[in-house]
């Protein structure tokens, strides 16, 4: 802790008070900000397709990803994982055991929550399962905010793979 100290005074010493502060008060106002859209997207409603599909897309921000994105849209697109069987159950353990909260699941479509550590984002993550194509189709997006940081689309990858798909 106290080294901790000693290099924050030695580098308010090397910047000047003046810029210090300014420096200070521009990270203070972040992490408040941030706080505060954390706060603003639990309390925001979930922008979630029909349960009986399909899922919908969003806009031009880059904070979202689904699989009835077109193709050539490769900033949201993820392509949708192929099932002979209805993947649905397992998809829904998954979801439990890694902590996401699980909102609502029927035969063909779940829909679930991802919340950040830091500072509380909420993200709505969707499955819907096309037995007659054969196809698991995903959607994930960040309720705030322009950009996740490609965060949709690791979440949704590491969920396909947990799953097997």
């Amino acid at each position: 802790m106290m080294d901790t100290l000693r290099a924050l005074v030695r580098f308010f010493e090397s910047v000047g008070q003046v810029a210090a502060v300014v420096l200070l008060v521009a990270v203070v106002v972040g992490v408040v900000l941030f706080i505060w859209l954390g706060m603003v997207s639990r309390k925001m409603p979930a922008s979630v397709s029909p349960t009986g599909g399909p899922l919908r897309t969003g806009d031009s921000k880059p904070n979202w990803v689904s699989s009835t994105a077109p193709k050539r849209d490769v900033l949201h697109y993820i392509a949708p994982r192929p099932c002979v069987a209805n993947p649905i159950p397992a998809l829904e353990a998954v979801l439990r055991q890694g902590g996401y909260a699980v909102v609502a699941v029927t035969e063909r479509y779940i829909q679930a929550t991802a919340r950040s550590s830091r500072f509380g984002f909420i993200d709505d993550m969707e499955f819907l399962y096309d037995p007659a194509a054969g196809l698991l189709h995903a959607r994930s997006a960040s309720r705030v905010g322009r950009s996740d940081l490609g965060m949709n689309r690791r979440r949704l990858t590491e969920i396909f793979k947990e799953a097997g798909l």
